[in-house]
């Protein structure tokens, strides 16, 4: 066996915390992914697994954040949440915003061969739209981030962001392409920028000790975020057809699903009201006026 750390340092290894948040981890994100297939009544059985894995990964979670707070050589080092910028844009906020977007390519599809009865490939080619956004906005990123500022573009972009999702609620098979295209593109850009400026300001205030923590933390808060935004809408498809006979979420059920999730969005964005006005300035470029 090829042993993790040179033998000498091998003591340093935080083997408690390793199982902890390993466990949390594993348990969250097959708990979700199950939730996001389960089907029938909300008390069959398909639905007991998912639940009891999910909250076994609350559980080690939460575990993991007791022991690292206690350990005096933690795994990961969780002083960077203490940070306002990092704080919001990686775990509170930008988790349930990043979970609302994360449904709409999950929600797009359905709403396009369910709702609509488009093969596979028209459906893909008008999803493609909404990636095209995703590419068309990122030279414009830098500029618009230097004339706002991370605070107002959060905020702003973030609840147009999810307007578009819900616009998306008000397609119908007799809706022109065209009307459909540029709420894609609106949608695509809108999200492109957010993730930007979340990706860019959870590290503007970090120093160099906590970069390799935070950027631990970074990415499994946006893994869970990406699971959670499929499990989610699976959750609100079933939840709007409690009481209707039929198993399947049509056309009604989907566009609940783009209602709900761009409220979520629209709510996320608010709250980086609570950033300063010079927030991540230092990396925006951007001057108070």
């Amino acid at each position: 066996h090829v042993p993790l750390l040179p033998e000498e340092h091998q003591h340093q290894l935080d083997w408690p915390g390793f199982l902890f948040s390993s466990g949390a981890l594993i348990a969250l994100l097959y708990g979700l992914e199950l939730l996001s297939h389960a089907r029938g009544t909300w008390i069959s059985h398909e639905w007991l697994l998912p639940v009891i894995l999910t909250l076994i990964g609350v559980g080690f979670s939460l575990l993991s954040v007791r022991h690292f707070r206690l350990t005096p050589r933690p795994l990961l080092e969780l002083s960077s949440l203490s940070i306002l910028t990092y704080r919001l844009s990686t775990l509170t906020v930008g988790t349930a915003f990043r979970t609302a977007i994360n449904a709409t390519p999950f929600l797009l599809p359905l709403l396009f061969q369910i709702g609509f009865g488009m093969n596979a490939l028209a459906a893909g080619g008008l999803l493609l739209v909404y990636f095209v956004g995703n590419m068309g906005i990122k030279p414009f990123t830098s500029p618009i981030l230097q004339r706002f500022g991370f605070r107002r573009v959060l905020i702003l972009n973030g609840c147009l962001a999810g307007l578009s999702i819900m616009l998306c609620a008000l397609f119908s098979a007799q809706t022109p392409n065209w009307i459909i295209m540029l709420t894609l593109l609106l949608a695509g850009a809108t999200r492109s920028m957010q993730f930007t400026c979340l990706n860019t300001l959870a590290f503007a205030d970090t120093t160099p000790e906590q970069r390799s923590s935070s950027a631990t933390l970074f990415s499994m808060f946006g893994q869970v975020a990406g699971v959670l935004g499929v499990a989610l809408s699976t959750l609100v498809l079933n939840f709007s057809l409690f009481g209707k006979p039929q198993l399947q979420a049509g056309l009604s059920e989907i566009r609940i699903g783009f209602v709900v999730m761009g409220v979520v969005a629209i709510i996320a964005s608010l709250m980086f009201a609570k950033l300063p006005k010079d927030a991540g300035a230092e990396v925006s470029g951007h001057t108070l006026s």
